[in-house]
C-alpha cells in the first residue's frame, strides 16, 4: 500500500504537468496584407496584372494583381515595409509606377491602395 500511493501521486502530477504544457501553445501570429493597385488619374479603376513588390532589408515578396486589382500575402513577423507597384504597358517606354509604406499589425488585415501613374 505504501508503494502504490507515491506511484499514483507521481503519475497524476506528470499528467497534470503534461496537460499544462500542451495547453500553453502560443496562438499562430499572422500579419495579412491586401494591396490594391489603382490608376492615379482615375481612382475608380483598378489595375489587373500589375507587379507588386513588398520589401525592406532582407524581406521581399513579389506578386501580380488579379482581375480585381488586388494582391494578398500573409507575413509571419511584424514589420514596416515599402510597397512598389509597376505596370509595363508594352507600348514603348511608358511604364506606370507607384509606391507606399505599410505597417503590419498582428491578426489585423492591412489594406492599402497604391496609385500608379506614368
Amino acid at each position: 500500500m505504501k508503494q502504490i500511493f507515491p506511484k499514483i501521486l507521481s503519475t497524476s502530477l506528470f499528467l497534470v504537468l503534461l496537460g499544462l504544457a500542451l495547453s500553453c501553445k502560443k496562438p499562430k501570429q499572422e500579419y495579412p496584407v491586401v494591396i490594391t493597385v489603382k490608376y492615379l488619374n482615375d481612382t475608380t479603376k483598378v489595375v489587373p496584372g500589375a507587379t507588386v513588390v513588398i520589401a525592406k532589408n532582407d524581406v521581399q515578396v513579389t506578386g501580380v494583381t488579379g482581375k480585381d486589382g488586388k494582391f494578398s500575402h500573409t507575413f509571419k513577423l511584424e514589420a514596416i515595409l515599402d510597397v512598389r507597384a509597376t505596370l509595363d504597358t508594352g507600348a514603348g517606354p511608358v511604364h506606370f509606377y507607384g509606391e507606399s509604406t505599410i505597417r503590419l499589425v498582428q491578426e489585423k488585415t492591412v489594406s492599402r491602395s497604391v496609385f500608379i501613374a506614368p
